[in-house]
């Protein structure tokens, strides 16, 4: 199981699109507006770009390791020949989940060092610790939703669909534009979503205020609702195979 978990994560950051999009592009917005002033939620625009950024990067970097990647396995035939392997559908879904987790780090972890001496962040130890741990542990319905991705798309339109659902998640989670700026129809759609939640928390915890119960529910949910489809299409597909 280390093995494989070891083959996959080499594997994925030898993907070039992985860097540039995920971890290259939040870096360069933060270069960019990081400097600006002002307080928003209490927030110096450093820090509430910092989250921004690194939820942004955590979603992407999670859908990513198990979505697209996900697609071309299915179609090259590596699916089947896991299926017959000792690696149980337990190991299998564990070694996914882990493995996009661990894709969450590196980027978080440039955006956290450029925050800190580039935008001069300034967090307590705790608080630092805080959102890291949030931006982790936030990610994991976005694992869940890339497993989905690459189960029902073909290696083709894997990484269009990622990259639109990706591209939503900001926009109406108000990563990208500030969600009291949507339009209402977007603002209450926006509210359902998982990007939301995380952004919401990750807000929350820089700040020091308490973490509202409400938006850990709602990813609690978003992951439940996820990994029960992600399950259901991996049956339905070793059915039919």
């Amino acid at each position: 199981m280390i093995a494989f978990l070891r083959f996959e994560i080499v594997r994925t950051l030898r993907n070039v699109r992985f860097l540039v999009m995920l971890i290259a592009f939040p870096v360069l917005l933060y270069l960019i507006y990081a400097k600006q002033h002002g307080i928003s939620q209490g927030l110096t625009v450093a820090t509430l770009l910092l989250v921004s950024m690194a939820v942004y990067s955590g979603m992407g970097s999670a859908m990513f390791a198990s979505g697209p990647q996900l697609a071309r396995e299915r179609r090259s035939g590596w699916m089947r020949q896991l299926r017959i392997s000792p690696i149980s559908t337990r190991g299998w879904f564990a070694a996914k989940l882990l493995q996009a987790i661990l894709m969450i780090i590196p980027g978080l972890a440039v955006l956290i060092a450029l925050a800190l001496t580039y935008g001069h962040v300034h967090l307590a130890a705790g608080r630092l610790g805080l959102l890291v741990a949030v931006l982790v542990l936030g990610a994991i319905p976005f694992c869940a939703l890339g497993l989905v991705i690459g189960l029902m798309f073909d290696s083709q339109t894997a990484q269009v669909a990622q990259m639109i659902t990706l591209l939503v998640l900001a926009f109406l989670g108000g990563i990208f534009i500030s969600w009291s700026n949507l339009p209402h129809a977007m603002q209450e759609i926006g509210k359902l979503l998982p990007s939301y939640h995380l952004a919401q928390l990750g807000w929350n915890a820089a700040a020091g205020r308490p973490l509202d119960m409400a938006n850990v529910a709602a990813l609690a949910a978003w992951t439940a609702g996820l990994a029960a489809v992600a399950v259901w299409r991996w049956r339905s597909e070793s059915t039919a195979g």
